[in-house]
């Protein structure tokens, strides 16, 4: 019987830019939080969706020919009356991929032998496998059984978590089997976090605090620095603080850039956020020189 995990928005392999050496990043479809500047928005919600993109539209019709509910149209961001059902006719009968189905279910064992073709690039850079999102950590046990499958093979496990999960569960069955552990850190202020996320920061403060205590050895706080948001000097002074009180030493800052926008558009969703501009260099510097002041070691 096929084994039922949470809905998986994309493999990527070959990737350099999610921890070190060649990995592949397995990017897991549901966040608790909504950061308005979220970089993968086809991965907050837990459901599968559909993605339009009009730029590749050829308006040949393919997609309303296929559809079986009669609501699809050419290049358009609102179906016609009726309900998709998300069968992916439309999307796999368009020529020129204007129109694909964001999330599909693996089984743990399906996916570890497409992730482990690449093992022996993990072994001689480095490298392993990145869980993505979303947020992997919502899922702990189907997680925690890929994870646990990956290492059996020799695989390393690196995870990128927002820090907003249940603790319990995740100690139990997820972080016993990760080699490494990226921990975003946005906003100081719980009204500020509040607003541009969506929720609050005490359970990630906590849980960041109890990954520290517990000592797991390779643990990196990131921070995404938004312009007008999260690069304020006072939160950043702030998150730096909070940084050193608990005995770490550095961080890593993930400098704004807006290719989100074009897939939130995609989505056919409003934009809370759309600063257009890629962060120059002066602003970057400007904000790893205050975490610098405090004494941290900053990557990026």
């Amino acid at each position: 019987m096929r084994e039922r995990g949470p809905f998986i928005v994309d493999v990527r392999r070959n990737a350099l830019d999610d921890g070190p050496g060649i990995r592949s990043v397995v990017f897991f479809k549901g966040c608790p939080l909504r950061c308005v500047w979220c970089q993968n928005p086809e991965a907050l919600s837990p459901a599968p969706e559909i993605q339009r993109l009009p730029e590749r539209c050829t308006s040949c019709g393919a997609c309303a020919a296929a559809c079986p509910e009669g609501i699809a149209r050419p290049a358009a961001w609102r179906p016609g009356s009726g309900r998709c059902r998300l069968c992916g006719r439309c999307a796999a009968a368009c020529s020129g991929a204007a129109r694909r189905i964001a999330g599909r279910r693996h089984d743990v064992q399906e996916l570890v032998e497409l992730l482990c073709r690449d093992a022996v690039f993990y072994r001689r850079s480095g490298g392993g496998v990145t869980l993505s999102g979303g947020e992997p950590a919502l899922f702990p046990v189907w997680t925690g059984r890929l994870a646990a499958a990956l290492r059996e093979r020799g695989v390393p496990v690196l995870l990128e978590t927002c820090g907003h999960f249940g603790w319990h569960a995740f100690a139990r069955h997820l972080l016993p089997q990760l080699s490494t552990i990226y921990f975003d850190l946005k906003l100081a202020d719980e009204q500020a976090h509040r607003l541009h996320t969506g929720r609050g920061h005490r359970v990630i403060h906590r849980n960041l605090g109890r990954l520290v205590a517990a000592g797991f050895p390779d643990l990196l706080v990131r921070v995404p620095v938004v312009p007008g948001i999260t690069d304020a000097e006072e939160n950043l002074d702030a998150l730096a603080a909070l940084v050193r009180g608990l005995g770490l030493g550095r961080v890593a800052l993930l400098a704004y850039n807006p290719l989100w926008i074009a897939k939130r558009r995609a989505l056919g969703l409003a934009l809370p956020y759309a600063r257009a501009q890629w962060m120059s260099a002066a602003e970057i510097e400007r904000c790893a020189a205050i975490f610098r002041g405090a004494g941290l070691e900053v990557t990026g």
